[in-house]
């Protein structure tokens, strides 16, 4: 009886091992042919037409290893998103899923418009990702994404590392489906994006797409959007530069040019700080109190750096050049009645009662507000000199 048990067990092992490899040949085979079935779209973009429908164009990377192009772009006319992708499914031998994409671009002409709406169709589609980056693009996506681009390859792959890369290096802030969505709904903040432009035959991050609501209404450099988050205290990493006159050191440049009397000074940011005191309700007044700590990266004239006197004017030239270009994007944001800062979001998180604020009553707030900046600079001496 022992040994009929023994080989009852056995025989039961080899069938469930022969059932088991079973199931993984078929599971095997099932998703091989769903993948040869399928395209994954990378990047999408969205043009506004004159008769107010949208083009969609969709890029995806060809698996097929005999295929003359690397690349598959196809594009459709619809007024939703959902009726977009159906029509380049119409035009495709491969069902088109969504489920890789990763950058949505929009044209400036559709930003300006309004892109509420379709976001929203985007962000409700779950097959997507929420951290797919959306970007405004200056000018039709359709002939950015239709360019023989050289190198770059998958274009929608080399714009997710463009971009990518850029945030991590906290050249610009980072803005996702899900962030711009987040800023979108907030009371207190407006939404922003990557500003991506084509010069020659490179694609690049020209600066900040500012939006007013669903809105695309200005953008700001880079180095505008490092003080936006200094503002914060998120800036750990990266570099700024700027100039400052060189007689304030006492020295004079040997290369007499245009700028002869100023110095570029190139500082990496170690680390910040800052504390942003609501002093007056009405009309608000904001105290912004930021501390940073940077390394002397490049100079543009030899200085002894071991002189502690030459340190302290030297930090104070950068307290004053940062205070002054504030001050400066501060007058720009009110002029376009943008707040991509979150300063409304600050008021009403310290002003009792504020909780159903619209968007509409802290913009003229916003145009009242007074900013008042005070900076302290620790510098470090290391770096080189030209």
């Amino acid at each position: 009886m022992r040994h009929d048990r023994k080989y009852r067990m056995s025989l039961f092992k080899r069938l469930l091992a022969l059932w088991c490899s079973g199931i993984l040949i078929v599971t095997g085979c099932s998703d091989r042919q769903i993948f040869d079935e399928t395209g994954l779209s990378t990047a999408v973009g969205y043009d506004l037409l004159k008769d107010g429908k949208i083009r969609g164009t969709s890029i995806m990377p060809s698996i097929n290893p005999e295929a003359r192009h690397k690349i598959q772009i196809l594009s459709a006319i619809g007024e939703t998103s959902k009726g977009i992708r159906d029509q380049i499914n119409l035009q495709s031998d491969k069902r088109v899923l969504g489920g890789q994409i990763r950058v949505a671009l929009y044209s400036e002409k559709f930003a300006k418009h309004g892109l509420g709406s379709i976001i929203d169709t985007l962000y409700r589609d779950s097959s997507l990702s929420s951290r797919i980056y959306l970007c405004v693009f200056a000018g039709e996506t359709y002939d950015m994404l239709n360019y023989p681009y050289s190198e770059e390859g998958n274009i929608g792959i080399y714009l997710y590392r463009l971009i990518e890369q850029n945030i991590r290096g906290e050249k610009i802030p980072s803005s996702t489906m899900h962030e711009f969505f987040r800023a979108y709904y907030e009371k207190g903040i407006d939404p922003f994006m990557p500003y991506i432009e084509k010069k020659g035959n490179e694609l690049q991050i020209k600066g900040i797409a500012l939006f007013k609501g669903d809105r695309y209404v200005t953008w700001i450099t880079p180095k505008e959007a490092f003080l936006i988050k200094l503002m914060h205290g998120k800036f750990s990493v990266g570099s700024y530069d700027t100039s400052v006159p060189a007689s304030i050191f006492g020295e004079t440049p040997k290369n007499h040019s245009r700028k002869k009397d100023q110095v570029q000074l190139v500082f990496d940011t170690i680390s910040s700080h800052s504390k942003i005191d609501l002093s007056q309700v009405s009309p608000p007044i904001f105290d912004i109190h930021l501390h940073l700590r940077a390394r002397i990266l490049e100079l543009t004239i030899p200085l002894k750096l071991e002189n502690a006197k030459m340190m302290k004017i030297m930090e104070n030239a950068l307290e004053k050049e940062l205070k002054k270009e504030l001050e400066k994007l501060i007058r720009k944001l009110k002029s376009h009645g943008v707040d991509p800062t979150g300063f409304g979001s600050i008021y009403r998180s310290k002003r009792r009662g504020m909780a159903d604020m619209t968007q509409a009553e802290w913009r003229k707030m916003f145009q009242d507000a007074t900013f008042r900046f005070h900076i302290k600079s620790t510098i470090i001496r290391n770096g080189v000199m030209d």
